[in-house]
């Protein structure tokens, strides 16, 4: 007996060892299928109107003046620009790093789906189909055209979905070895660590906070798990929170107090993304004195005829993210338009600041189904049957790279441009780049795929919830599949919060913010249709062992 028993352990090892060897052959050589595709790019990395934020207080770091953060951007992603330019003394180096950084997201994407494996006591999916699916969720989002665009530009959207990949791979790894391996010093570091990357995230993408908070809501729960001792729970969120603190908020509120377009910006860009809604509430203020309104009729009267006229003249400038608002609110913040012209009746920056908050705050006061009216229709973009984050059109390099130019030859900012050799050979570059008509073709076989992904992700969405409600139902279940459904769920709070972000604050109208969370959409609509299937598979053969024991 023992001397079968050896062969077929022999055979079943060695089966064993040729698919292991074939799952990371396959893995590795979609990596460098996609590292092809990225490093056959022109090394200069894409911008676009934004790219001043970014790009000067790193310039003006290097050129030895203050570093000093520019457009209400956060110092992050600026002082991420700063070191990489410094250390390699060229602009195409931070494309290159950022595309390191999205093979990076990719090999995250795969070991936080084969790690969430572990979530279920015995999963009823055959590891190799699981297996699959995660190497094809791979594939989508290295190979996508969306993807290397996104890591191609001079953007934090390069970087922000391999930190979101990691924390909640940290997630993951925690509630395993809290619930799973019974190792509460582990968890205690994989929680910190969650806590970290959570904090970090605003200060790439502000639209991010409610998310930083949805997704850490496990290991907070931990502080009030009464069986481990205070001073690790303490510890757990205490020494990321005074991390983070010293670290990074504490330099971003130096560096912003600094930045003179901090006290308007994000007060500008909310009334005139608003400024329709904002339109009906000054237009009731004008028609009925009001004296809770700190401006004369006079002030309020210009004011109307001004953002009237400026709305009207915007339209024309329309472009596909703003199509749903009717009007350009870029236009009314960066042109010679509302926010500008507002100087002759606002003429400190002070008062204008105050203009913009007063009315964004009375508008939610005083109207407000006109503004929960814009944010229902804004998540409607990204929860509907055709999912914004799988959209398919493709760009040339050429339209950015022209425009580009335009934007950095102005005067205003070629002085310190010429000041840095590469960022003047970036620029010099652009014209004979405008001319390359070169893009990033999608695979053939994503014509199929991503409308598929595009078209599930509300169905899966919605299944997904019935699942965790049936789940939550009946105690077996719950110990099965809780820990799996936790990530599911955290999966989804990565869309929510930075949709109800951005639905409020902003519009899902602007592609980039929903192509930034392909990784995460993935992995979750991967995670879900395991879920269901897990689900509905154990309900069905309880059902059977009933019939059968009944019979």
């Amino acid at each position: 007996m023992h001397d079968n028993v050896k062969p077929a352990q022999e055979r079943n090892g060695a089966r064993l060892r040729v698919y292991t060897f074939l799952f990371h052959a396959a893995w590795i050589l979609i990596v460098a299928y996609a590292a092809w595709r990225r490093f056959s790019l022109p090394s200069e990395p894409l911008a676009d109107r934004d790219v001043w934020g970014y790009l000067s207080p790193a310039l003006s770091k290097i050129v030895g003046d203050p570093f000093a953060q520019s457009e209400g951007r956060a110092f992050v992603y600026p002082g991420f620009v700063y070191l990489i330019v410094s250390a390699f003394r060229s602009l195409g180096a931070v494309s290159t790093v950022q595309h390191l950084f999205g093979l990076g997201t990719g090999v995250l994407l795969l070991a936080n789906w084969k790690m969430a494996r572990r979530l279920l006591p015995r999963p009823l999916v055959p590891a190799v189909v699981h297996d699959v699916v995660g190497l094809v969720l791979l594939a989508v989002f290295l190979l996508c055209a969306q993807s290397i665009f996104a890591e191609h530009h001079l953007r934090p959207e390069g970087l922000l979905p391999f930190f979101t990949m990691l924390g909640l791979g940290f997630t993951i790894r925690f509630l395993l070895a809290r619930h799973i391996d019974a190792q509460p010093r582990r968890a205690f570091y994989y929680g910190a660590a969650s806590l970290a990357v959570a904090l970090l995230l605003p200060l790439f993408k502000p639209s991010y906070s409610l998310t930083a908070i949805l997704t850490t809501l496990p290991v907070w729960w931990q502080l009030f798990d009464r069986r481990a001792k205070w001073t690790a729970r303490l510890a757990m969120a205490g020494v990321p929170v005074l991390a983070a603190g010293l670290l990074l908020w504490l330099p971003e509120s130096r560096y912003s107090a600094a930045d003179p377009r901090n006290q308007t910006f994000l007060p500008a860009s909310l009334f005139t993304i608003h400024a329709q809604q904002i339109r009906t509430q000054l237009g009731r203020d004008l028609d009925h004195a009001d004296s809770a309104v700190p401006y004369s009729h006079e002030q309020l009267q210009a004011i109307v005829d001004l953002l009237d006229k400026e709305i009207e003249v915007s339209r024309p400038t329309v472009r596909h993210g703003f199509a749903a608002l009717g009007f350009n609110p870029d236009y009314l913040l960066y042109e010679d338009s509302f926010c500008r012209k507002l100087v002759h009746i606002f003429p400190e920056r002070r008062q204008r600041a105050d203009f913009y908050r007063f009315y964004f705050r009375r508008t939610w006061r005083q109207q407000p189904e006109l503004m929960l009216h814009k944010v229902t229709t804004q998540l409607e973009v990204f929860y509907n049957l055709d999912c914004p984050v799988y959209e398919q059109k493709i760009s040339t390099l050429d339209h950015s790279y022209r425009d580009t130019y335009v934007f950095l030859t102005d005067s205003s900012r070629f002085h310190l441009i010429s000041r840095v050799p590469a960022a003047a050979q970036y620029v010099a570059a652009l014209p004979h780049l405008a001319e390359t008509h070169t893009q990033a073709l999608q695979p053939k076989i994503f014509k199929t795929l991503l409308p598929f992904f595009a078209r599930s992700y509300l169905p899966g969405l919605l299944l997904g919830l019935a699942a965790m409600a049936w789940l939550l139902a009946e105690a077996d279940l719950r110990k099965a599949c809780g820990g799996f459904a936790a990530i599911v769920a955290l999966g989804y709070a990565y869309n929510l919060g930075n949709n109800l972000a951005i639905a409020f604050f902003h519009t899902l109208g602007i592609s980039r913010y929903s192509h930034v969370q392909l990784a995460v959409t993935l992995l979750t609509q991967g995670l879900s249709l395991w879920l269901v299937i897990e689900v509905a598979a154990r309900k069905f053969s309880r059902a059977r062992e009933s019939r059968v024991a009944s019979s």
